[in-house]
């Protein structure tokens, strides 16, 4: 079996209190929101993200905006770069973590 992660930004088109969707109008979203016709999404493309115990993306950021550099021509250095730093501090979660866990301090 392979497994990825997928992170994408979604959008709901429904009217709210209607029991004919699947999430019987809650407009709450969760993976239920893939079977409904009123649910659109697109691709969320350099994302750092926390998501809640349901998969729902509480915290985020993303490569764009005041990022950007002057000259487009950086861009894919830019985005490498940005990248590369996402996943240092992913691990650098993880490592705070496993010390916290282990003997209650966090190592900063």
């Amino acid at each position: 079996m392979k497994m990825k992660h997928l992170i994408i930004e979604g959008f709901c088109d429904a009217d709210e209190n209607r029991s004919t969707y699947p999430c019987g109008g809650a407009l709450k979203f969760g993976v239920h929101c893939f079977e409904c016709s009123k649910f659109s999404y697109t691709f969320c493309l350099n994302e750092i993200a926390v998501s809640d115990s349901e998969g729902i993306i509480e915290e985020w950021i993303g490569f764009g905006g005041e990022m950007e550099p002057n000259e487009q021509e950086k861009k894919d250095e830019y985005v490498t770069e940005w990248n590369k730093i996402c996943k240092q501090k992913i691990n650098e979660a993880y490592d705070n973590f496993i010390s916290y866990r282990e003997d209650g301090t966090d190592r900063c």
